[in-house]
């Protein structure tokens, strides 16, 4: 149905929206059980992709607020600790997580670079005005996120 490549930016669409990688693995998997019924008769692959997004989307707001619990998560069921970029990408999905809509999808889109801005514009329903503003103001949110994020992080010796 989407190339695994596509599959991939979709599973990070939902990690940037909810911050928990099982959360993002279940949304995903039950979009895509959807999708199968959903989009045989849709051809053209834009508007598979802008209805995946959406759905995405929809599931996305709906999850718990998972970004309200403290430190990384992941689904790794292993007795190593995820890796230092694992927690780092971990991170940015937490903060991501903790914008407001529509800041938050406006960035995730433009981050994962899926959509033109005017395709972007059309799918969130905001005029490319405004969407330009929203991205500067999601994107000042998200830094100072992460600023926050580093100053309460202990210093490695």
């Amino acid at each position: 149905m989407f190339p695994s490549a596509t599959l991939a930016d979709f599973y990070r669409f939902a990690l940037l929206l909810t911050g928990d990688s099982s959360v993002a693995q279940r949304v995903l998997a039950e979009t895509l059980h959807e999708a199968e019924a959903t989009l045989a008769g849709i051809r053209h692959k834009p508007a598979r992709q802008a209805w995946l997004i959406q759905r995405l989307k929809d599931r996305c707001a709906r999850s718990p607020a998972v970004h309200e619990q403290a430190g990384p998560r992941t689904t790794d069921s292993g007795d190593e600790p995820p890796g230092r970029s694992n927690l780092e990408a971990l991170t940015l999905a937490q903060r991501f997580s903790t914008l407001p809509e529509p800041q938050r999808s406006t960035l995730a889109l433009f981050y994962l670079e899926l959509f033109e801005a005017q395709e972007i514009a059309r799918l969130l329903k905001v005029e490319t005005e405004d969407l330009a503003r929203t991205l500067t103001e999601a994107r000042a949110l998200l830094r100072e996120a992460l600023q926050e994020t580093a100053t309460h992080e202990p210093q490695n010796g």
